[in-house]
């Protein structure tokens, strides 16, 4: 009996820990042509803000992520429609997204991939 309960406590714990592994696969985003995948880090729930990017005579090009306290903007790439609107205030999850010879370039937007985001109120 106490071996068997041994054995469930390993083999729950092992499958549990299982589903939370990053995904490693190739991001359905890209960066001035480039694919991207997911790095390790999540950022979760972090209150931000949605801003349109314009031209001038043009209308909006896209948008991006401003994070409370932080100067770097994120992309906003699988951003719902519904959620693009400039200057709406959201919390947002994700994975930050990288290419290789990303470490040694200046870039702004950072590339992410939104996997979660609600209006903040």
């Amino acid at each position: 009996m106490k071996y068997s309960l041994s054995l469930l406590l390993v083999l729950s714990v092992s499958i549990s820990c299982d589903r939370n592994k990053v995904d490693p696969s190739v991001s359905s985003c890209t960066y001035a042509g480039r694919t991207l995948t997911r790095t390790t880090q999540f950022i979760n729930h972090v209150p931000a803000t949605i801003i349109a990017v314009t031209s001038p005579n043009t209308p909006v090009i896209s948008f991006q992520i401003s994070r409370a306290g932080t100067s770097a903007p994120l992309s906003s790439c699988n951003l719902p429609v519904a959620f693009a609107k400039d200057r709406l205030n959201v919390t947002v999850s994700g994975y930050l997204l990288t290419f290789p010879g990303m470490e040694y370039m200046n870039l702004s937007p950072l590339p992410f991939d939104v996997t979660d985001v609600k209006v903040r109120l």
